[in-house]
């Protein structure tokens, strides 16, 4: 019952958030600019990195948020990354309806509150120049951290509960290790990057992203398999095969 009620108090969280965004005087924007969004963001929700401990993967979706909010107007930002994992959940993963429900809540939440921690503490995010000064550098971390914060901790809440765990044991296993927190940061950087890119040469950003993304999940793939607990994995595998 508990779990019942948690994931039914997330995704009411969500909705208020949503609904908060949309308040009067929002920013708008080209319907083109949305559309460009909202693929990039599903197309994040298809690639992976594998985890360092093997555990699971991390979402390149990550990327995709946080390039999102740091462009976009949180109205925006909060309806284009829900609306594309809600579209893969419900169009490739076949999730039931409320757990297509609790993981757009949950993007919800750490769109709409990594993107007002960085509106209200950052100098400017119009144009290159202003998103990579270095008076932005505070607000850039800040947003990040409550993004990753939010999210994890919003899943952690869900495994907690239903694998009867304690929620700090969860979180600290499974999100906050080193190898975890450099993947999330790798995952956040490369998200300040597309939103650079962006920036600097528009919808053609999509090729040098493309570049960008396939080389880090190359580098990245390749820390994971050198590090010596994926190596041990191996060899263990390949010895109960034999």
């Amino acid at each position: 019952m508990a779990l019942i009620e948690y994931v039914a108090l997330v995704i009411l969280g969500g909705l208020v958030l949503a609904w908060e965004a949309w308040s009067p005087g929002q920013a708008s924007a080209q319907p083109m600019t949305l559309l460009f969004w909202v693929l990039a963001n599903m197309l994040g929700e298809f690639l992976w990195l594998p985890a360092p401990k093997q555990r699971g993967y991390l979402s390149m979706a990550t990327a995709a948020n946080f390039a999102t909010l740091l462009i976009l107007p949180v109205s925006l930002a909060v309806t284009v990354t829900a609306l594309a994992g809600a579209l893969v959940d419900l169009g490739f993963r076949r999730r039931r309806w409320y757990q297509v429900l609790f993981n757009a809540s949950v993007c919800c939440i750490s769109v709409f509150a990594a993107s007002r921690v960085f509106t209200t503490i950052c100098q400017g995010r119009d144009g290159l120049e202003n998103l990579l000064s270095p008076l932005n550098v505070g607000a850039l971390l800040l947003a990040a951290i409550t993004y990753f914060l939010l999210n994890t901790w919003l899943v952690t809440g869900v495994v907690s509960l239903d694998q009867k765990l304690p929620a700090c044991h969860v979180w600290a296993t499974t999100f906050a290790s080193g190898q975890e927190v450099l993947g999330s940061f790798v995952l956040v950087t490369l998200g300040l990057l597309f939103a650079a890119l962006f920036l600097a040469w528009g919808y053609t950003s999509v090729f040098p992203t493309a570049i960008a993304t396939w080389f880090v999940r190359q580098a990245y793939g390749r820390y994971v398999e050198g590090r010596p607990g994926a190596t041990a994995s191996r060899a263990a595998a390949a010895s109960g095969r034999g």
